[in-house]
């Protein structure tokens, strides 16, 4: 029992216990401390519940208190320095890959644009950030939204992983950030693995996606085409037009099911005139190849397949011979693969056109992807495309050769 003038710094002591950061590692505590701890802690769980703040939940998931503290703190400005931010503890899932490379060429400020050219933004895996770091998701939406008129920004699409697991306090936090882009730029999102299932698992195709993002909103714009299902925004494609092209933007979901790419094919048959970008989570590997299950010797981690997501997938190379090869593709571009988080394919379709495949992906960063999006300026000529990487957290582009390149979009074969 705790005598009543003992109370307060006892409380006290549990504050500091609970805030302070936890080790990889923990050290090895005896018996006698081990034990102590576990009456303490039987004597006054009521007191616990009271005084230490909400914390994740066995399966890791933000409480709804944690995730109205991370709401609140999504609102503030965070327009801060990039040295102040936070190093993530060990554990962490938002912590720095070691597959980063440490001395990355970068260069401070935006990139530099040819006059006229037009872009097509890019919003790779924020899954992370829908899960701590609403605030950069927010900072990359706002940029864009800032920017659209400006730099002449027609569309952005989202890579997929969306959320991380899959719950209602992430939804909300990315609602929030894609609500920035609401009558600045059109956009499209797909969903990826995290984004189906129970906490993100991907063993079902539940998701919260549909629950958060307006779908009225969404078919209300000029830009939208149509939908694979009528009230969800999982297989969607846009009409864009962008320096001299006319494009079909064909957004599908994670591992697209077989009935899923047979009305993506019929979508493209009836617009023989637009040039199509395909977006889905899952295609290039970045070994620069496409993700292909049956192949004995590749060894590429988190094919579509290893997930048993319910109603059959297909990966990359399954898209490829059944949809994306038949048709006036002239670039695909996806997320979810870690490591370098960077991949580039280029493959002649059966109408002749050259198609640029990318990887992008950067939630292996700091802070879960240090707001890193790719911007693909379209110039004036209706051919050059330029790939950039650009942070609007960092105010930092990355001019490494895998990050920024240059490739060109051949006049469409008659």
């Amino acid at each position: 029992m705790l005598d009543a003038p003992m109370l307060p710094s006892f409380l006290a002591r549990l504050r500091d216990l609970g805030s302070a950061p936890r080790r990889a590692h923990p050290e090895p505590r005896g018996p006698r401390l081990v034990v102590g701890w576990g009456l303490t802690v039987v004597g006054v769980h009521g007191l616990l519940r009271l005084v230490l703040p909400a914390a994740e939940t066995p399966n890791g998931s933000p409480t709804e208190a944690r995730g109205n503290a991370e709401r609140r703190h999504a609102l503030a400005d965070p327009a801060q320095s990039a040295t102040a931010r936070p190093v993530p503890h060990a554990g962490d899932p938002t912590a720095a890959s070691p597959d980063v490379p440490p001395h990355e060429r970068t260069r401070s400020g935006m990139p530099t644009l040819q006059p006229g050219s037009s872009l097509l933004a890019l919003l790779p895996d924020t899954q992370f950030y829908s899960y701590r770091h609403a605030e950069v998701f927010i900072d990359q939406t706002r940029w864009l939204a800032t920017h659209a008129s400006a730099l002449d920004i027609r569309f952005v699409v989202h890579l997929g992983d969306i959320v991380h697991r899959n719950s209602l306090p992430e939804w909300r936090r990315a609602a929030l950030a894609l609500s920035r882009l609401e009558g600045a730029v059109p956009f499209a999102v797909v969903p990826g693995n995290h984004d189906y299932g129970p906490f993100g698992n991907a063993r079902t195709r539940e998701t919260g996606l549909n629950a958060v993002l307006s779908f009225a909103r969404h078919a209300g714009r000029p830009s939208f085409g149509g939908a694979f299902e009528s009230g969800r925004l999982d297989n969607s494609y846009h009409l864009v037009e962008a320096s001299g092209h006319a494009f079909i933007v064909l957004a599908l979901e994670w591992g697209p099911r077989n009935q899923v790419i047979d009305w993506a094919n019929d979508v493209m048959q009836r617009h023989p005139d637009r040039r199509g970008i395909l977006v889905t989570h899952a295609y290039l590997y970045r070994d620069g190849r496409r993700y292909d299950h049956t192949h004995p010797e590749w060894n590429q981690a988190n094919n579509p397949h290893q997930y048993g997501t319910e109603g059959g997938v297909n990966d990359g190379e399954q898209l490829w011979q059944k949809l994306v090869r038949h048709h006036d593709f002239v670039m695909t571009v996806n997320g979810h693969v870690t490591g370098t988080g960077t991949g580039y394919l280029v493959s002649t379709t059966d109408t002749g056109t050259r198609c640029h495949q990318m990887l992008s992906n950067y939630q292996m960063r700091d802070r879960g992807g240090e707001g890193y999006l790719r911007l693909l300026e379209l110039d004036a000529d209706g051919s050059t495309v330029t790939v950039h990487t650009y942070s609007p957290w960092l105010n930092r582009q990355i001019v490494e050769p895998n990050q920024q390149f240059q490739f060109t979009i051949e006049p469409p074969a008659n």
